[in-house]
């Protein structure tokens, strides 16, 4: 060991970064920020003292460029994991970075948190697909994910404890420990009640303190001293000294949560006093530290407050600095000095310490290699491992939860929606950007409700937004253009319709709502004919780097509607407005969604962090019917969706022709991205003998269980792994794998925009209207010319082209000329025909 003795001065030179989602002291010392928006940066220490200005890390070979970071450890080699949100986890290992994601080491892109043990110096990586676990004694990776025990595949946060095992706090599912000893391949999972009352419209306690776990939905964990373990939750923090006892502490809005849930399960509470140390000063708990004595803990609005360890009650509030600021991490220096990382506000040191600590910085080697890439899951046994658990004759819930996708951003088309899709408000005040197969089929009725003896036909296919309960009178789901043209923003969804990105979204209103309200929320109902299908909603937050809007966090309720009779016509967009009324039919159809509340929930997500990139959170439904999304405001700014996608199950030859028979002509003109098109490959019969079984097995409800999804995403990787790493790569193959398994390169990307390019041209021959500037404003390739010019001007077989922007000869004719042109011509026609 080499003693060293570092000074903390009482602040801290600025940090670059003020989006910090991690925060780090390493082993010789040096702190390191890492967050959204900015590259990573590290203070260092030197002759005792730490330097004046943070160095930016970008210098080295192999950084990763234009990443988001959400976290950061240091292993026991002493190199430096960061994680990012959507292309894995890069490590430094002091003289260069390398990347691990889908394609050599992890199950996941979006990267959570990242835990060392203590003991094996074991590495945990949380990811979006499960946890990667790098073992340095064998220089191997290790894949946790539902299948193997865990209860769900989304880890918030991650920890070992000092005998090294390993515990996960699920975004939306608990707490759970696997040991050390079985290879953590034994969980135990301890759960808070879904719901606190018989009509579950109460997630939480009503109690401020209580026995287990206040909430399911976690946010941070943490292993203190003698094997203590810390929860925090969106309802306050649990602590254990155990998997199996529990207690739990909330915050002081807990009384004005209980007030303002929705009717009957409102209960009046009274206000706790401030002076009340029992309770922190808010539920919803984002950071946890501790230094043996004390326990930090940071929130999303209300600063840190400061617990003794043994009592668990608040000795100090700390406010400075951090009034309205979300505190994403804590880090406590060797002094005592408590700095707090925050999104939006940088990095604040909340409590100086004794001004300067020994450092013992272990002796390690100067350049520690790389680890070692996974060795190659043979796809083989997972397939075997697949069919093993399809033969247990598992019937399954109606819908599962298959998984989120974070590289697919905007890039919607021929990956999802293939059989309906809705861009929210893409066409607001009250309208969307819809898109249907011509194939969708339609449900006859014997009556229409409201016009007796009246028979119509509706829609198998059914997609609508509707504002929750809990809302003022009048208020009703709100349809917003963020920004009617961000072509420069990959999250945001392509519209096919005007070939731009239009930032739109459903929008709840809960921006007039106090943080404490338990809704409005957004209902999705979304009805679909017999057999598999899968819906995925999809999120991103345009302004999640302003202070309020940042505050962003969703939990998703799937259930099963017993019936769809007449919903279609019940559930528009006039009866959510009669809901706001409370006219009499709006207190009927009220009356209706309060049942909605009491069925079971099939299926749960989580969504938090997206500004960064937009997430598809996807769900497989096992039969027909009608599902109900709920997303929950969950104490957020309000709640937003930017897109609802359903896909059937289509014959493979059918998905691959380069004319695809999905969409309307005109809004795709029939051309779509497929894997196909990435390097110009053309797939062939031994093609149609994989990819044919394969999609086919995704669409097959004896595998379309939470294990049996979590088994079908190791499975594309390893096919896909398997494919990439051969001596002569087939393209169609590797392309199509990658297709599959939803991961998005620069090729794909490119391919993309190359496609949808052409898609518009194509559709701009089928239809002159989608010519003019006047009728297609924002479109590219346009011209300046009405609608009415542009018909005249196919009539009469005159070249637009050469009026684009774009167009490398002049016209023959100005613009104004050829409109004077048009204008007499139509002149000329409307006297032939009042001559004729």
């Amino acid at each position: 060991m080499q003693a060293a003795s570092v000074n903390v001065p009482e602040k801290l030179p600025e940090c670059p970064v003020k989006f910090i989602r991690g925060i780090l002291a390493d082993s010789q010392g040096a702190i390191w920020a890492v967050g959204e928006r900015e590259s990573i940066y590290r203070l260092d220490v030197k002759n005792g003292a730490y330097e004046k200005s943070w160095v930016n890390v970008n210098y080295s070979s192999g950084f990763p460029q234009k990443a988001n970071f959400t976290c950061i450890a240091e292993d026991r080699q002493g190199r430096i994991w960061v994680g990012t949100d959507d292309c894995g986890v890069a490590v430094f290992n002091g003289q260069g970075w390398k990347m691990y994601d889908r394609s050599n080491a992890l199950n996941g892109e979006h990267v959570y948190d990242i835990a060392v043990s203590p003991i094996s110096g074991e590495v945990a990586v949380a990811t979006s697909g499960g946890v990667a676990l790098y073992n340095p004694a064998g220089d191997s990776w290790q894949m946790l994910d539902r299948s193997t025990g865990m209860t769900e595949d989304q880890a918030a946060s991650a920890r070992f404890d000092s005998r090294g095992n390993l515990w996960l706090a699920y975004g939306f599912g608990g707490v759970a420990c696997a040991s050390r000893k079985s290879g953590y391949s034994q969980w135990k999972t301890v759960q808070a009640p879904w719901f606190w009352d018989k009509n579950q419209f109460v997630r939480q306690p009503y109690q401020p303190l209580g026995e287990g776990l206040p909430s399911n939905a976690c946010n941070v964990l943490e292993c203190m001293d003698k094997d203590r373990i810390l929860a925090g939750t969106c309802a306050g923090l649990a602590f254990s000294n155990g998997i199996s006892s529990w207690n739990f502490v909330r915050g002081r809005d807990y009384a004005r949560k209980n007030n303002s849930l929705y009717g009957a399960a409102a209960r009046k509470t009274a206000i706790p006093p401030q002076g009340d140390t029992r309770l922190l000063s808010e539920d919803f708990v984002s950071a946890l530290a501790g230094n043996g004595k004390e326990i930090f803990v940071g929130f999303r609005t209300q600063g840190v407050d400061v617990l003794d360890a043994d009592t668990m009650k608040v000795r100090k509030r700390l406010r400075k600095g951090l009034e309205g600021t979300h505190i994403s991490d804590l880090l406590v220096l060797g002094d005592g000095s408590v700095l707090a990382g925050t999104y939006g506000g940088g990095l604040v040191m909340v409590q100086a310490g004794a001004s300067s600590y020994n450092l013992d910085a272990p002796e390690r080697e100067k350049e520690p290699g790389f680890p070692a890439e996974a060795r190659m899951e043979e796809s083989a046994k997972v397939l075997k491992s697949l069919e093993d658990l399809g033969r247990r004759g598992d019937k399954g819930k109606s819908i599962v939860f298959k998984g989120e996708d974070w590289s697919t951003k905007g890039d919607w088309g021929g990956k999802y929606g293939m059989t309906r899709a809705t861009l929210c408000a893409t066409n607001a005040p009250m309208s969307n950007s819809e898109f249907m197969a011509k194939t969708v089929p339609f449900r006859t009725l014997t009556s229409v409700p409201g016009f007796p003896g009246v028979t119509g036909a509706v829609s198998t296919y059914w997609i609508q937004g509707i504002m929750g309960l809990n809302r003022n009178k009048n208020d009703a789901l709100r349809w917003w253009v963020e920004k009617v043209k961000d072509d420069g923003n990959r999250n945001v969804l392509f519209d096919p319709t005007d070939s731009v990105r239009t930032e739109a979204e459903w929008d709840d209103h809960g921006e007039v709502y106090p943080h404490y309200v338990d809704g409005p929320d957004i209902w999705v109902a979304v009805e679909v004919p017999e057999g598999v299908h899968e819906i995925a909603l999809y999120f991103y937050n345009p302004n999640g780097y302003l202070r309020n809007e940042s505050r962003r966090d969703y939990l998703i309720e799937a259930r099963r509607h017993p019936t769809t009779s007449f919903i279609q016509f019940q559930f528009n967009n006039i009866g959510d407005i009669e809901i706001g009324r409370k006219s009499k039919n709006g207190l009927a159809l009220a009356k209706s969604m309060e049942q909605w509340q009491s069925f079971p929930v099939e299926a749960r997500a989580r969504v938090s962090r997206f500004a960064g990139s937009g997430v598809y959170e996807r769900f497989m439904c096992r039969r027909g019917g009608l599902y109900l999304f709920h997303v929950r405001r969950n104490g957020s700014f309000n709640t937003i969706l930017n897109g609802v996608f359903v896909s059937e199950k289509i014959p493979w030859e059918t998905r691959q022709p380069e004319e695809l028979p999905y969409y309307v002509p005109g809004e795709f003109a029939g051309i779509i991205p497929t894997p196909g098109k990435v390097n110009s490959s053309i797939p062939g019969e031994k093609h149609k003998a994989l990819f044919k079984p394969l999609y086919e097995l995704q669409y097959d409800r004896k595998y379309l269980t939470p294990e049996g999804c979590s088994l079908q995403n190791r499975y594309l990787l390893a096919l896909w792994r398997e494919a990439s790493r051969q001596e002569e790569q087939d393209k169609y193959t590797v392309d199509g794998l990658q297709w599959e398994a939803r991961i998005s390169d620069e090729q794909v990307r490119k391919s993309f925009d190359e496609t949808m390019k052409r898609s518009w041209h194509q559709s701009q021959i089928y239809y002159p209207c989608n010519r003019s500037r006047e009728f297609m404003p924002n479109a590219p390739g346009t011209i300046p010319f009405s609608l009415q010019e542009v018909m005249l001007m196919a009539r009469l077989r005159i070249d637009w082209r050469q009026y684009r922007d774009d167009a490398k000869t002049l016209p023959e004719k100005s613009v104004q000329e050829m409109k004077e042109y048009l204008k007499q011509e139509l002149l000329k026609q409307q006297k032939s025909r009042r001559e004729r």
